[in-house]
């Protein structure tokens, strides 16, 4: 399997990402832009094309519609190492931040609706990790995945939450928080 996407750019499908995330709910859509967001900024501290990596972080498995080259489909499907890991492997920048980020960027939404603000100008990396040790709290999400950030990208948690959470905030009107 190639590894594109780590030279190769799909930015030009930004336009039509931001079209079928206009079909899709509010939850559903300021997950998706949220990962978007960090996918972006996590494209510029480890080399990555921004809007490339963006594309990714957005779309998931919506890239039929707008006939996404198959590398860029495989390189979202990744992210999904449980089910995809054997013809999916995390073998690239990009797929492992988007493994990594994905589980994050919904944890933080969901840490974000429960403060009283309900704003995630009021979130902070403490308010994150406090909440990540809390087993109760949006147990769904998979915090090892998360924590895979320090082995995968070699970067600690604390930067992976803070680096994440700034590229939110810069998308917080568009993801209603």
């Amino acid at each position: 399997m190639t590894e594109l996407l780590q030279s190769v750019t799909y930015g030009h499908l930004l336009p039509a990402a931001h079209s079928l995330l206009e079909a899709h709910t509010s939850n559903t859509k300021a997950h998706l832009i949220a990962t978007g967001a960090a996918m972006e900024a996590l494209a510029r501290k480890f080399g990555g094309d921004p809007e490339t990596w963006q594309v990714a972080g957005m779309l998931e498995a919506m890239l039929r519609g707008i006939k996404a080259p198959p590398e860029l489909l495989g390189d979202i499907r990744a992210h999904y190492a449980s089910r995809f890991g054997a013809q999916y492997p995390l073998n690239t920048m990009l797929r492992k931040c988007l493994y990594c980020v994905d589980e994050l960027t919904g944890f933080i939404i969901a840490v974000t609706l429960v403060r009283p603000s309900k704003k995630i100008a009021d979130v902070e990396v403490s308010s994150v990790k406090k909440k990540l040790k809390d087993k109760t709290f949006a147990r769904q999400v998979d915090r090892e995945q998360i924590k895979k950030c320090e082995e995968l990208l070699a970067i600690p948690l604390d930067e992976f939450i803070q680096l994440t959470l700034e590229a939110m905030k810069k998308v917080a009107g568009n993801i209603g928080l």
